[in-house]
């Protein structure tokens, strides 16, 4: 009886255990989520001992959820994690590293961080980005996912920009229920997201990120969907109106150039 006790015991410690890795593992994810760190900056975040966030990590490492920059130190989440949202977004690999060299390219004559976005559901989701190596910089982070929202940047404003008036409801009503957000003047918002899809491109000042600015232009493939907003973001103080608008011809270049690798057509452009 004693011994059937002890094993009981035992093994609830185990789970106990177990559970509190997994929690643990969890909010390293989560912290993560905000933006890469250092193991020390993880540590002091979360309150946990480094020896701690480091077995973590050294896990989430082998399973490909987590990488570490070899140059800043910092941990970063990677595509083994984002994969997990859904098994449809295996076939994203295939667009992050056809569009990967054109982000480069952008990101190396603007010196400012790159961001690639695909469409989920009510939801915009982060699946590669490039952060400036400013002092003064904006970081998304790979994995981040965002509601889409025509008042929360321009990556969002540019893929309702490309639905159908009825997808766009759908979304407004989503938000209004879920988030309690509702558009006053739904008129002007057509206007808008139609004049974004009549120029090709989105714009957005401090709507998601306060004291931020972004400017998004689609990718599409060869069946002349958008599948991707590749854009550009920055502190205003270094990207206000006039400086951002002119990366836009580079910006449109980059993602024409990924398009056409994706088979999509020149003329979209």
């Amino acid at each position: 009886m004693i011994l059937l006790l002890d094993i009981g015991s035992s093994t609830a410690g185990k789970s106990i255990s177990g559970v509190r890795a997994v929690e643990r593992a969890a909010d390293i994810l989560t912290c993560l989520g905000r933006g890469e760190k250092t193991l020390t900056e993880i540590s002091v975040g979360l309150n946990l001992n480094k020896t701690t966030v480091y077995r973590i990590l050294s896990t989430l490492q082998n399973k490909d959820f987590v990488l570490k920059d070899t140059e800043t130190g910092k941990y970063f989440l990677h595509w083994g994690l984002v994969g997990l949202f859904n098994s449809g977004l295996e076939r994203n690999r295939g667009l992050v590293r056809n569009v990967y060299p054109f982000m480069e390219k952008l990101w190396r004559l603007s010196g400012e961080t790159v961001t690639l976005y695909i469409r989920k559901g009510y939801c915009r989701i982060c699946v590669s980005e490039i952060v400036s190596e400013h002092p003064l910089k904006f970081s998304v982070g790979v994995g981040t996912v965002v509601p889409l929202s025509p008042n929360n940047g321009s990556p969002g404003k540019l893929f309702l920009a490309y639905m159908t008036r009825e997808e766009i409801t759908d979304v407004l009503h989503y938000e209004k229920t879920s988030q309690g957000f509702m558009i006053t003047d739904q008129g002007l918002l057509f206007k808008e997201l139609a004049e974004i899809k009549q120029r090709g491109w989105a714009v957005s000042y401090g709507e998601r990120i306060k004291g931020g600015s972004s400017l998004s232009v689609p990718v599409w493939n060869r069946r002349k969907e958008v599948v991707a907003s590749l854009n550009i973001l920055g502190p205003y103080a270094r990207l206000n109106e006039e400086v951002l608008m002119r990366y836009l011809d580079l910006l449109r270049e980059c993602a024409r150039a990924a398009s056409v690798r994706l088979g999509g057509s020149p003329d979209l452009f």
